[in-house]
């Protein structure tokens, strides 16, 4: 063979192996390309899976949604919210029957707008449990107290409330539950309340209407209407006749538009007055009763300044009185 020719071969398989080489690499290096591309991808999705929060968070109107649960002893509140990201949550339980020690937690909101906590209802405590998710402004940290106000005065919607102390008027967001015991399980979903503000709202000519009465096995549910101030500690109590008892009573904090609902213990549930019928149940407003300085300016400090026909006299001291008839 000639040395050209031989050359010649040698040439031809150098450039066949140089070939294979930078194909193999060519693909190897658009494969590596596509893994990275999709692993870009699949990283972008999951990012997007996690955003949940509402489109409206950090509004001034707030709202909430959820329900509590109660299984056995233990209520799990959960539910979202407008509110922002950190924000504290205060929940609180106590009984119809009895005070409840402890039974409280604080809870902060999270970037989707969650929240969440278990609550344990004493082994001894029974009767309906009535649990608070309340937030607080002035009590939260300086990011939240610059987003809603030193004092929460730029929260807005049906959840607020007034709130008053040392003097000094505050809007907090707050909602109320009721949970059963008497059932196996039971639950309560959070309801955006409706207020119908009167236009006497105020007067010291103060109105009260007739309420509801309704009534189970346990307990007297009275729910009602009046012009009094939001704030108001409205009483209600039973009159039994040749009885004196206590702790048959509940103390309401009158809505924003005047209305209430109080929860009282049936005659029939202690054991002592289970032949009892018939009793009165007493609506009263005391300005003694630890009522808002702002509200005693409109009533007055020992109540000189109610007027209408539920005011009575009870030594020097004016306060509002009605009295209801109920039979069992």
């Amino acid at each position: 063979m000639s040395k050209l020719k031989l050359l010649l071969i040698t040439t031809s398989i150098a450039l066949m192996v140089s070939g294979c080489s930078s194909n193999e690499s060519t693909s190897g290096n658009k494969e590596n390309q596509e893994q990275e591309s999709k692993s870009e991808k699949e990283s972008v999705k999951v990012t997007d899976k996690k955003v949940k929060a509402p489109k409206d968070q950090g509004d001034y109107e707030v709202w909430f949604e959820g329900e509590a649960d109660r299984k056995g002893k233990q209520i799990t509140v959960k539910g979202q919210t407008n509110l922002i990201p950190n924000t504290n949550l205060l929940v609180t339980m106590d009984s119809v029957e009895d005070t409840l020690i402890g039974g409280s937690d604080r809870v902060q909101v999270s970037e989707e707008g969650t929240f969440e906590t278990d609550l344990q209802i004493p082994k001894s405590s029974e009767g309906l449990i009535e649990v608070k998710i309340e937030f607080d402004p002035h009590s939260d940290n300086q990011p939240i107290k610059d987003h809603y106000g030193e004092n929460g005065e730029k929260l807005k919607g049906p959840f607020v409330r007034l709130q008053e102390e040392s003097d000094m008027k505050q809007n907090i967001t707050l909602l109320t539950l009721e949970i059963p015991q008497d059932e196996s399980n039971a639950s309560a979903k959070i309801k955006k309340p409706e207020w119908d503000k009167p236009e006497d709202f105020g007067s010291p000519t103060v109105r009260l209407d007739e309420p509801d009465i309704q009534q189970d096995d346990r307990y007297l549910y009275i729910e009602g209407k009046s012009n009094l101030l939001e704030g108001t500690r409205l009483k209600g109590s039973l009159d039994i006749p040749n009885y004196i008892v206590s702790g048959l009573s509940d103390v309401a904090v009158v809505n924003p538009d005047g209305s209430y609902k109080l929860i009282i213990e049936k005659t029939s549930s202690i054991n002592k007055l289970k032949d009892v019928k018939e009793y009165e149940v007493v609506l009263s407003v005391s300005p003694v009763d630890n009522q808002w300085k702002s509200n005693l300016e409109v009533y007055g400090v020992n109540g000189e300044k109610f007027m209408g026909d539920y005011v009575v006299d009870q030594n020097g001291v004016k306060e509002i009185e009605k009295r209801l008839s109920i039979s069992e």
